[in-house]
């Protein structure tokens, strides 16, 4: 087995997957595409870290592309499920909720993180897959901005909120690469709080009250 951190997904994350083989090679492959990626990781270094014959994982799953498929779709149901009830508009629940959705996202950061174009040269269905779950994402970072400055959590001026979002994004993605490398030895709790704690630096100056003392308590908890 690769020598894997103590800690290397969310608990909300963790729970998702049962003892069954097909939830272990989820779990196996979803740890080792985040701390390699996708395309350097093999079946048969999956298959060891889920302690199965690599046999077993190409009958649930004949190749990584559908393992990623599957990933998708985990994510994108825990998403939903973090983000379907409606907002209430003061600091302390929406602040919260971009917590429990960054857990989400950092869990599958090689979705986000990795670049597919070669990988999936010849899946252009699931490349088009992944393209579609980036930009939804991209697309509620915005949709968050512009929400929190109507709601008067944040100061933004609406001719403001794309370029913030733009910022975060620049912030937030570039962290997923660039924090194991900055950090080997890091747990991933830090990894997380620090990018946390990187983008809302950018928004420090345009938080309420409510907002900041919120995000210290969830940065310090």
């Amino acid at each position: 087995m690769i020598e894997i951190a103590s800690d290397p997904l969310t608990r909300r994350t963790t729970e998702c997957f049962s003892k069954k083989t097909r939830d272990r090679i989820l779990e196996a492959s979803l740890v080792l595409f985040n701390s390699r990626s996708f395309q350097t990781v093999t079946t048969a270094m999956i298959a060891s870290q889920a302690e199965i014959l690599e046999g077993t994982l190409w009958y649930h799953f004949p190749s990584k592309k559908d393992i990623l498929c599957a990933h998708i779709e985990l994510l994108k149901s825990l998403f939903a499920e973090e983000n379907d009830a409606p907002s209430v508009p003061e600091a302390e629940p929406v602040i919260h909720g971009v917590f429990k959705s960054y857990d989400i996202i950092w869990d599958f950061r090689y979705i986000l993180r990795d670049d597919f174009s070669m990988a999936l040269k010849n899946e252009p269905e699931a490349l088009l897959l992944t393209q579609g779950v980036n930009a939804f994402l991209d697309q509620w970072t915005i949709e968050r901005v512009f929400y929190s400055s109507q709601c008067g959590i944040l100061s933004l001026p609406p001719e403001r909120v794309e370029d913030t979002a733009e910022l975060i994004l620049l912030i937030g993605r570039y962290w997923l690469d660039f924090s194991s490398k900055k950090y080997p030895e890091a747990s991933q709790q830090m990894l997380r709080k620090k990018g946390l704690s990187h983008i809302f630096n950018v928004l420090e100056l345009h938080m309420n009250e409510p907002a900041k003392k919120t995000v210290l308590h969830l940065l310090n908890g």
